[in-house]
């Protein structure tokens, strides 16, 4: 079965990646510039460069890729900085990163979107490094290395956002990486919603539109002030917008609050497990958003590299 997962790829060629580059170092060069403090400058000096060195058919693609409804856009070949050891502690210096950063807020501003932060989670910074931190040893964690993580969206505890709101309230409707190093070469895999629920069957896709469910916040997440993940009860897993299905799940935190419910969920995840996916093996320079309320996505367990040149992908949400 093939997948239907719309993928927008572009790579930039070596010339327009090399003048892109010297560029934003020239505009970062004589300031010291934090990815949370300074957002909105990096993402100023990054947007200004891409629109004069990116081609213009990538201008158009980052320009309609929200409206087009398409479920991920990859650019490849961005320039590349002089990177620090992988921060496996989970947090590094900000302010060496300040290239990364501005292409990164750059793209995200190009894109029409919004980047933020979720208040309980990476304690409330803009960027989160997923890297394998060995405390995260045996949790299903952007941070861990060892354990699988199975489909899901990011945020599923929080309700679906429109334009026009603050999105720290809402689940985060898209997810933006960064790739710093992949040397193991370890595939990120997307699954659009349309293939998951032509894998499953109409009964049960009728027992996950029912408020009959309680999904929590992921495992890496902070908890309340109480000890407790945050949740949300009597919400379904399945809705549907004016255009199109939307899903909110995380194998991990969905609890069917009924018999039925638990049952449907069962079925659900078995569904998961043979539906067509596109697998996308990213390497340094990469871009990658994906739509967080059309798409499920997951990363296998893998061995990671000693540590200073450990797998480093930076994540932003954006909405």
């Amino acid at each position: 079965m093939t997948a239907n997962v719309r993928i927008v790829c572009h790579r930039l060629d070596n010339g327009v990646r090399d003048l892109l580059g010297k560029e934003i170092v020239e505009r970062i060069a004589v300031t010291e510039l934090d990815s949370d403090a300074d957002e909105a400058i990096l993402a100023g000096i990054g947007a200004h460069s891409l629109r004069r060195y990116l081609p213009g058919e990538i201008l158009d693609a980052l320009r309609v890729f929200t409206a087009t409804r398409s479920h991920v856009l990859l650019l490849r070949n961005l320039p590349e900085q002089d990177f620090p050891p992988t921060p496996v502690t989970g947090f590094g210096v900000e302010t060496e990163l300040a290239v990364t950063n501005a292409l990164h807020f750059g793209l995200i501003q190009l894109l029409g979107l919004t980047p933020f932060a979720v208040r309980y989670e990476n304690d409330g910074r803009l960027i989160r490094n997923v890297v394998p931190n060995p405390a995260a040893a045996g949790v299903t964690s952007s941070w861990g290395s060892d354990s699988e993580f199975f489909w899901h969206s990011d945020n599923p505890n929080l309700p679906f956002g429109e334009p026009g709101v603050d999105p720290r309230l809402f689940i985060p409707g898209y997810l933006t990486f960064f790739v710093v190093r992949n040397e193991e070469r370890v595939p990120t895999d997307i699954m659009a919603v349309e293939d998951a629920l032509a894998a499953t069957d109409p009964d049960t896709l009728s027992a996950l539109r029912a408020p009959d469910f309680s999904v929590g916040s992921a495992a890496s997440n902070d908890v309340d002030p109480y000890g407790h993940p945050y949740v949300m009860t009597g919400v379904p897993i399945l809705e549907f917008d004016g255009q199109g299905p939307l899903v909110r799940f995380d194998r991990g935190s969905s609890v069917g609050l009924t018999e039925p419910a638990t049952a449907a969920l069962d079925r659900w995840v078995a569904g998961l497990t043979a539906a067509p996916s596109e697998q996308l093996v990213m390497t340094c320079g990469d871009f990658l958003i994906f739509d967080n309320y059309r798409v499920l996505h997951r990363r296998g367990a893998f061995t990671p590299n000693p540590a200073a040149s450990a797998r480093w992908l930076r994540r932003c949400y954006a909405s």
